[in-house]
């Protein structure tokens, strides 16, 4: 039974390689693209009692589902990444801190970053957006 299913999932990931293959998915509705904003996004969020900054490493992926929407996020990679780093830089110790917090941080980055593309290309094609490693120092 494992080798059949390994075997099953080779031979998807082949079809999948052949041209044409994505339009096809485009055409069914999956379609699912993931871009990762690189570098890594490290910025600094405050001031220990010591008087150290204390920092945020956050590496980040957005998802999309059209190669139009790819595009326009590349295209506009300066302006998201500027928007991400303002965001993180304005974060305090409990929201970096906690899963809720994150998880609001996450939210607020996806909104944000859809405004750019609506204002920049009249859609916000970002359909989500992951946090793929947060590190915090303090």
């Amino acid at each position: 039974m494992f080798r059949k299913s390994s075997t099953v999932k080779k031979l998807a990931l082949a079809v999948l390689a052949l041209p044409g293959a994505t339009a096809l998915l485009a055409e069914e509705g999956a379609d699912v693209r993931y871009v990762p904003l690189q570098p890594a996004f490290i910025a600094n969020f405050g001031v220990t009692e010591q008087g150290h900054l204390k920092y945020v490493k956050a590496e980040i992926s957005i998802r999309v589902s059209t190669q139009e929407a790819e595009m326009a996020a590349r295209y506009h990679l300066p302006a998201l990444r500027n928007a991400l780093v303002l965001l993180l830089s304005r974060q305090d110790e409990v929201t970096v801190s906690t899963g809720s917090g994150r998880e609001a941080i996450r939210e607020e980055a996806l909104v944000e970053l859809r405004a750019i593309l609506k204002a920049e290309e009249g859609h916000p094609y970002i359909d989500d957006l992951m946090f793929t490693n947060f590190v915090v120092q303090r």
